[in-house]
Formats: structure tokens, C-alpha cells, sequence
């Protein structure tokens, strides 16, 4: 979901006055009200810390999924450390503060697409280019991201000793794994001649399994569970390879995170999730006329499946924490589709979290 944002970071101005009225709810309203958010760099953690309790709470979210993917010091495998990595000590940090806030905190990796650039090694496959599912590709599909083989003898038992790191780090009781947008996956010769599906499955259950003996629960995004011919979505926000037959296939406890960024007619997605037995988050992002959409009909067709919404950014957390407190002018690009990015997440936030106001800045951003 994050094939459009990279260049989307705009503060052009937007008429947050014009909200589309109240956010739809299911009787007895949302069980929960999260937002998913880059993780600070460490010079930002203290900051972080205080626009959790000066901004965050105050609006009402209870749950925070945090984009910690390899930005984290690891000591079980230092050599897949990203840039700007948070120590174990910021991590702690960052569980109190939401321990104090009540919120729930979800620590996030991408573990099987999203790994690295078309070209550049980043993070798993900069510290094991062996796991590379298109080690012989110079361009892989759609000019886009690589993934981790999910057959490879070493690649489950790398990336759960990383898991196991992080959720003791971060006291989870749960963590997010990704696994969106794959687009290679049954390429190299282990994999070759498998269905892409019992790939995927087999996969996603190898780490729910995994943490599930630790006590530890698992959410992922669910677009590769979508077909695209049937739902009508396209190829980013559902699957053209076939990894959609891994629907019913993936274990039950495992909670999908649905995302849709625009306004549509019917969000299908939300049926096919509960009649295959799931309990799943909404995921709208920026524009609030699309996040109006989706809750309402996410609403008419509710079964029992929603845990709640989970509000997605995908902009640098300082950017967020600057755009929600009002300071400054963060650093922008222009969107393509007119801008509007950074102002349009502002006016959601506010239109997603009602009890949310023009918060004074943080007393740690000064």
C-alpha cells in the first residue's frame, strides 16, 4: 500500500472544516481505534513518548501498531539493521509511555514482500542477499520490491529469531508481520512448481504458529487473500498471482488488516474476510471522504468479523507529530495526486477521532 506514498508528502491547504458528518460505527461503537505510524528516530523517541500522552490519548486511539520494521538494533542479527535503528532502551521507553496512555502497542516487520528496493539491499536481504526470492532478477515485478524466499532453509528461523526479540523489546502480546503487495513469490527453484498459495499459506502460518506458542498473537494485511477478477479491486489492493487462494487456507486466529485508500462504491473485502471465518481491522488512510465510505459499509455488512480501525499514515513520524501539533512545516513533496497528503491526514485524523482538538505542542517537541 505504500507504492504511491513515497513521494507523498504535501502541506497544501485543505478545508478540514468541510468534515462528512459523524464516522459510522457498529452498535455499541468501535472495540478499538488504532493508528499505524513510522517509528521515531532516536533522537525523536522522547518526543514520541510525550505526543502519546499529549496527542494521542487525549483523541482516544487505544492501540498503536508501530513501523519498527529493521529499524531496530538486533542483537540476534545485527547485520540486517537498518538506518536510524531504535535501541532496546527507546523501545522500553516507548512501551511505557503507552502502558501509561492504556494503549495497546503493536510492533510491525515486513516479512515476506516490502524487503528492499528493485535494486538496493536494505535490512533482511542486506544482511542475507541469500534470501532473496529473485536472486537473478535486475528489475523485479512492476519495478517494485523484492521478497524473502519462504522456502529457504534459513529464512523462518532468522526472521522469528528477530520476532522474538522485538516482542520481548517491546513487551507485545502481538506483532504484525505485512505481507502485502507480494509480487515475487514462486520464482526461484525451491519455490518453483508450488502453488504461490500454499506458499503464502504455508508461510504466513509457519510465524503465527511460531508466536502462537509464545503466547503471542499475529495480524497481517489482507490483499494478497483477495483476488482481484472476483473483488473487483485492483492488483495493489488484491492479488493477480494467485496467492488469493490462500484464503480459508491461513490460520483462523491470524486478524487481517483490510485497507482501501479510496472512495468507492462497495468494499467487498469486508464480506469475503467474514464469511472465511477472520476477525479483521479496517484501514483507511488520508482522505476522510474515503475512510466515511468504507466504515459505513463496513457497517451494513457487519457480522460480528470488526475488532476496529486502524487509521495508516505512511509519512515519517515527525512529519505526523509535526502536522497533528501544529508546529512548523515539515519537509514535503508534491503528491501525485495533487498534494494534499500531510493536510488530508490531519483532517482524517480529526474526522476518525473526534475527541481530538488542536493539541498544544508536546512538552518534549520544544
Amino acid at each position: 500500500m505504500v507504492a504511491a506514498v513515497v513521494a507523498a508528502l504535501s502541506f497544501t491547504a485543505f478545508a478540514e472544516a468541510d468534515m462528512p458528518g459523524v464516522p459510522p460505527a457498529p452498535a455499541g461503537g468501535w472495540k478499538s481505534r488504532g493508528i499505524a505510524i513510522g517509528a521515531p528516530r532516536p533522537k525523536d523517541v522522547a518526543r514520541f513518548c510525550a505526543f502519546i500522552k499529549d496527542t494521542l490519548k487525549p483523541a482516544g486511539v487505544d492501540t498503536i501498531v508501530l513501523l519498527v520494521r529493521y529499524r531496530y538494533k538486533f542483537a540476534s542479527h545485527p547485520e540486517c539493521v537498518a538506518g536510524d535503528a531504535i535501541s532496546l532502551a527507546d523501545a522500553k521507553a516507548i512501551k511505557a509511555a503507552c502502558d501509561a496512555a492504556g494503549m495497546r502497542l503493536i510492533p510491525k516487520m515486513n516479512l515476506l514482500g516490502h524487503q528492499s528496493g528493485n535494486v538496493v539491499h536494505d535490512g533482511l536481504l542486506k544482511g542475507h542477499p541469500e534470501l532473496d526470492e529473485s536472486p537473478e532478477k535486475k528489475k523485479v515485478s512492476r519495478n517494485y520490491c523484492r521478497s524473502i524466499c519462504p522456502t529457504h532453509p534459513d529464512s523462518k528461523r532468522i526472521v522469528c529469531e528477530m520476532l522474538d526479540e522485538l516482542v520481548a523489546a517491546f513487551g507485545a502480546d502481538m506483532v504484525h508481520i505485512g505481507c502485502d503487495e507480494v509480487f515475487e513469490i514462486g520464482n526461484c527453484p525451491r519455490c518453483r512448481g508450488t502453488s504461490t498459495a500454499k506458499l503464502f499459506a504455508d508461510w504466513v502460518n509457519g510465524i503465527a504458529d511460531h508466536l502462537k506458542s509464545k503466547g503471542v498473537g499475529m495480524m497481517m494485511w489482507g490483499d494478497r487473500l483477495l483476488d482481484s477478477k472476483t473483488t473487483g479491486y485492483g492488483v495493489w489492493e488484491a492479488s493477480d498471482n494467485g496467492t488469493s487462494a490462500a484464503l480459508g487456507k491461513v490460520n483462523k486466529d491470524v486478524v487481517i488488516c483490510d485497507w482501501h485508500y479510496e472512495g468507492k462504491k462497495a468494499y467487498p473485502s469486508v464480506d469475503v474476510f467474514a464469511d472465511a471465518g477472520y476477525k479483521m481491522y479496517l484501514c483507511p488512510w488520508r482522505y476522510a471522504e474515503n475512510a466515511q465510505k468504507f466504515l459505513a459499509y463496513a457497517v451494513a455488512h457487519d457480522k460480528g468479523q470488526y475488532l476496529g480501525f486502524l487509521f495508516t499514515t505512511w509519512c515519517a513520524c515527525e512529519d505526523l507529530m509535526d502536522v497533528l501539533e501544529g508546529k512548523g512545516t515539515p519537509r514535503h513533496k508534491p503528491d501525485s495526486k495533487g498534494g494534499l497528503t500531510l493536510v488530508a491526514l490531519r483532517r482524517n485524523f480529526r474526522y476518525l477521532f473526534p475527541d481530538s482538538k488542536k493539541p498544544a505542542t508536546s512538552s518534549a517537541a520544544k
